[in-house]
């Protein structure tokens, strides 16, 4: 549910101003806006100083992920940490740098283990200044006979299935119609002692880091206390000022944590004004549900939208309707087993609610594929004793003309998914006529739900039926707009009713993908099955049914891919699009992000470091 909120405005003497920040930190309560816009150059040398500890750590980390020699004792503490990430991070420029120049002189040392580890360049020069122009080629064997007869060329030899050959010339403008391999300038001895001094110097540096690797626990705190002066000093300079003297700001908080700001803010001698908020479009929104419906919450979080303030939370709502959609979608007992056994598997690296939802919904689709006879797609699994008295005839995959319900079943769902949304819709107007409306937009989407089954079923629509349009059509036309003009407002309805039982009929007819989609995912596993084991198992070797294996994982894996990006397109979809627009949500919400700084006693702290 959308947590109810207060909006607020804090006085304090500007003496007290930087205090009065961090007591709001600890507090932890007030989303609090910006009044005035930011220009402190302070604030952006600091957000560089947190990019910076960042990029430190992560290349800790990253060193501790591939190095295996890390040293795990010496001292905890350092009196820099400043001064520890900026050497750091010149440890990592130095190690890029070191890297470039390395494989540039792997490169140019290739040259001599191609033409030969005694050449001396200065010969090459020598040369060059008696005149005799020296240019060198690695070309194909079939291009030789097509080198022109009046150039002076020399074969010295072949490497890598290339001839090395030479144009010696007394023009310095003369060249081959191919590409000039480039001399390098240095000796081969010289190259080899830069390479040699290079490795030494990325050996130190390995040195040097797997030393610093226990430090990022330090520059993990340091980084916390850099968040939170960040925060702190951001509030300070948002604040508004009166007269030099007084220092406000304005924020939103939750009605129930009004009596905890409250006591904070007589013991620090704050003034301030609690009210309704006098503009909910811009009220962030705070939404807190029971632990069985946050599991939800990493799906809200991937899509990123959230309702506005005086919107319908949809988290109940969309849990319900998406295990069920995802269990349609999949429809697969064989899948929603593999899901289990790797949330099981992975459980411990999965975020808990992740882990609920991802078992909720393998649950859900192991249901409804036992129900279903769906078994990676195998029908001779699915006719087996033990599963075969489980199928319902009327959803099976296999063996059963069950088309038309399948399809009368998605419309069903689809009309009951959207009244559910116009009932809920209807709770937020119970206290008004308006509520007749959602009434009347009940009756009509049963209305067209007969409509529906009639015109792609053929199933003849009752003879009451057409009363729920009359009834429908009546309710909305009369209660829906929000005129003071009564004759307007009914215009206004009757204008919009056309288009609006339009988009309904849609809506209906598209909740027929849950069948359409399901049967696909079904019949491409079947495919991939018939394909591979078209003559059975029987007569095949070893070496056959290993390919065989082969061939249907990869097949299954795909037909798995598949199924969950159309519950990514199909399953989301429903419901916010089709299901949020009967609701009236339009997800135009910000989040409610409350000013919080951390407290020293709640930093991470350092694993148990060996000092001895």
């Amino acid at each position: 549910m959308i947590v109810r909120m207060k909006e607020i405005f804090l006085f304090t003497s500007s003496k007290k101003a930087d205090e009065s920040i961090y007591q709001l930190g600890e507090l932890g309560v007030v989303d609090i806006q910006e009044i005035n816009v930011s220009t402190n150059s302070t604030i952006e040398r600091h957000k560089n100083n947190i990019k910076d500890t960042e990029d430190a750590i992560a290349y800790l980390e990253a060193h501790e992920k591939k190095s295996k020699n890390i040293e795990k004792t010496g001292p905890y503490l350092i009196h820099d940490p400043k001064r520890m990430v900026e050497r750091i991070l010149k440890a990592k420029d130095f190690e890029v740098s070191c890297n470039n120049r390395l494989e540039y002189l792997n490169q140019q040392i290739k040259w001599y283990h191609t033409w030969g580890e005694n050449v001396k360049t200065k010969h090459i020069e020598y040369l060059k200044e008696r005149g005799i122009n020296l240019k060198l080629y690695l070309l194909d064997k079939q291009l030789i006979s097509t080198i022109e007869k009046q150039h002076t060329i020399f074969v010295l030899g072949e490497f890598e299935d290339k001839v090395l050959t030479a144009l010696c010339s007394l023009y310095p403008s003369e060249q081959l119609e191919f590409k000039e391999v480039d001399i390098p300038k240095e000796t081969f001895e010289s190259l080899q002692e830069q390479i040699l001094r290079k490795e030494r110097q990325l050996v130190e540096l390995e040195v040097f880091l797997n030393s610093h690797v226990k430090y990022k626990y330090v520059l993990k705190d340091y980084l916390s206390s850099l968040g939170n002066y960040l925060a702190a000093e951001e509030a300070i300079e948002h604040m508004g000022t009166i007269k030099d003297t007084c220092r406000y700001l304005k924020g939103y908080l939750p009605k129930v944590d009004i009596a905890r700001f409250k006591i904070v803010a007589n013991k620090n001698n704050w003034g301030y004004h609690i009210s309704e908020p006098q503009e909910p479009e811009h009220v962030p929104v705070y939404i807190k549900n029971p632990k069985w419906i946050e599991i939800i919450n990493p799906i809200m979080k991937f899509i990123d939208i959230l309702p506005g303030y005086k919107e319908v939370d949809v988290s109940i709502y969309f849990l319900m309707a998406f295990a069920l959609f995802f269990a349609m979608l999949v429809g697969d007992a064989g899948y929603g087993l593999i899901f289990l056994f790797i949330t099981l598997i992975f459980r411990k690296k999965l975020q808990k609610q992740m882990r609920i939802l991802i078992l909720v919904l393998s649950i859900s689709t192991i249901i409804w594929g036992v129900l279903s006879g769906t078994y990676f797609g195998s029908s001779e699994i699915a006719q087996m004793p033990i599963f075969k008295g489980l199928i319902i005839d009327n959803i099976a995959s296999f063996g059963i003309d069950n088309v038309s319900f399948m399809m009368h079943l998605s419309f069903l769902i689809g009309a009951i998914h959207l009244s559910i949304a116009h009932s809920v819709r209807g709770l937020q107007f119970i206290n008004s006529i308006k509520v007749l409306s959602q009434l009347g937009w009940i009756a009509l989407v049963w209305g067209l739900f007969f409509i529906t089954e009639q015109l792609v079923l053929g199933i003849p629509m009752p003879f009451w039926g057409q009363w729920l349009f009359i009834a429908g059509g009546l309710l909305v036309t009369l209660f829906s707009a929000e005129n003071k003009n009564f004759f307007k407002s009914i215009l206004t309805s009757i204008a919009n009713l056309p288009l609006s039982l339009i988009s309904g009929f849609s809506d209906i007819v598209s909740y027929v993908r849950l069948f359409a989609v399901g049967m696909a995912t079904a019949a491409v596993a079947a495919s991939f099955n018939g394909m591979v084991l078209s003559s059975g198992i029987e007569n095949m070797g070893f070496l056959e049914i290993l390919m065989a294996a082969i061939a249907l994982l990869l097949g299954h894996a795909l037909n798995i891919a598949l199924a969950l990006m159309a519950v990514m397109v199909h399953g989301i979809r429903l419901n916010m699009l089709e299901f949020a627009s009967h609701l009236g949500v339009d997800f135009s919400g910000e989040a409610y992000r409350p000013f919080r700084l951390i407290s020293d006693e709640n930093l991470k702290k350092p694993e148990k470091i060996n000092t001895k």
